[in-house]
Formats: structure tokens, C-alpha cells, sequence
């Protein structure tokens, strides 16, 4: 499990960062990545992605570039990067 680390230029904040939680299932098809969107935020923004036990990471970046492509944000986003969870206890 990792998450993905999007900061993005907003037109109405300035600078905004957000996480998008990628979660490894293995009930679901080896090669789905499916979104979950959030429900708080009026434009629905991706909240965590399902992903299949065969998608890797290249696969995972495709994704949202072509997701934030279509939605037309990709433009603004300033930075993109994967972070590794740690286990706290």
C-alpha cells in the first residue's frame, strides 16, 4: 500500500495537496484499477484506488494522468510523487 502525493496550483486556494490512497486487492480482477471518489468534495476528486494484485506502478500513474487529463486539472498539477506507507505502531 502506498499513496499517491498530487500538489496542484487551484485558480480559488492558490496551491492545494492532496493524497490519493492505492489499496492491492485480490478479490477483484489482477489487472482492474478501480477509483473511489469522494463524497465531501462538490468536483468529485479520486479518494483511493482499488487496484488488482498485477497492476503496477507505471500502470497506476497512466491512470490518474489520464483520469486528472480528462477532468481537465492535469494542466495545473505541479508536482506527482508515490510514497511508501510505513507501518505505525
Amino acid at each position: 500500500m502506498f499513496r499517491i502525493l498530487l500538489e496542484i496550483a487551484c485558480p480559488k486556494h492558490g496551491f492545494e495537496r492532496f493524497s490519493i490512497k492505492v489499496i492491492k486487492r485480490y478479490n477483484i480482477p489482477s489487472k482492474d484499477i478501480i477509483p473511489q471518489l469522494s463524497r465531501k468534495l462538490k468536483p468529485s476528486r479520486v479518494n483511493r484506488l482499488y487496484v488488482g494484485r498485477n497492476v503496477t506502478e507505471k500502470e497506476i500513474k497512466r491512470f490518474i494522468v489520464d483520469y486528472l487529463s480528462k477532468e481537465g486539472t492535469w494542466k495545473m498539477v505541479l508536482n506527482m510523487k508515490l510514497l511508501n506507507e510505513i507501518a505505525r505502531y
